[in-house]
């Protein structure tokens, strides 16, 4: 199992750096050309808007993955490392799973209700908004990983103090 974590780590971190390296390459490109009056990209919007928001889900899911995203852990360490700090880290994972649930129903709907195409390279619109509940679906795995070690976590402390009696 941490085998196939690695794997999916690894993975959303390479799907991110390839569509922040493709951006930098297809807006640089753009400029250049563009100064130069050398050429205009007609398609170059709706691949933009499609890698940023491939990039933008998948560093989130990996960011995730990792507990690297931003967070404000105040309460956690004035709460200390009580029993009421694994409570707390479980109950915040509650409410994450339940954030991810919604995030990923409405994300699946609405690439399931998306018809239309781009204008110019006609690509589907739900490709780009499928970034969306698949990156739920990973953050709801890794949020119920966290709520799973806040429970044992929540154990510890009591099966300690039931061998002590």
């Amino acid at each position: 199992m941490n085998k196939l974590d690695r794997v999916v780590g690894q993975l959303l971190r390479a799907i991110a750096s390839f569509c922040l390296a493709a951006l930098f390459i297809l807006l640089f490109s753009s400029v250049i050309a563009r100064s130069f009056q050398l050429a205009s990209f007609a398609w170059l919007d709706e691949v933009v808007r499609g890698l940023f928001s491939w990039m933008v889900f998948m560093g989130s899911s990996a960011l995730w993955r990792e507990r690297g995203h931003f967070r404000v852990d105040w309460l956690e360490q004035v709460i200390g490392q009580k029993r009421a700090a694994p409570l707390l880290r479980a109950f915040l994972a509650l409410l994450s799973l339940g954030f991810m649930l919604a995030m990923t129903w409405y994300g699946w709907e609405l690439t399931a209700r998306s018809s239309a195409v781009t204008p110019v390279l006609n690509l589907p619109t739900g490709l780009f908004y499928a970034a969306t509940p698949i990156s739920g679906t990973l953050m709801m795995i890794y949020s119920l990983r966290d709520l799973f070690e806040s429970i044992a976590d929540v154990k510890a402390p009591f099966f300690t103090m039931m061998k002590e009696k």
